[in-house]
């Protein structure tokens, strides 16, 4: 993930919007790229997704790459909603 913090960072000294595309799944996790933003004085939106259980395993199985399912039960298990207190903005999206 360095390589990545680095391009975040190049993009936050130019002041040239970005996404980050990662699977946060607990709000530490979150908190660690949050600190990075927030140093730049960066603004955040958050945006969560979810599907249902069966239709991720659909969509998991129809990748080229699987993630072996045992992995995703534990991600689900870890898993912290996020919410308003970490972003100024958060959108929630349900499929």
């Amino acid at each position: 993930m360095s390589h990545a913090k680095e391009q975040a960072r190049a993009h936050l000294r130019n002041a040239t919007p970005f996404v980050w595309n990662a699977t946060n799944v607990t709000r530490p996790m979150r908190a660690q790229l949050f600190t990075l933003l927030h140093d730049y004085r960066a603004r955040i939106r958050t945006v969560y997704t979810e599907t249902a259980w069966d239709e991720l395993l659909r969509r998991n199985r129809a990748r080229p790459n699987p993630v072996p399912e045992s992995v995703l039960l534990k991600l689900a298990g870890k898993l912290d909603v996020p919410d308003l207190t970490e972003a100024q903005r958060v959108e929630w999206w349900v499929s």
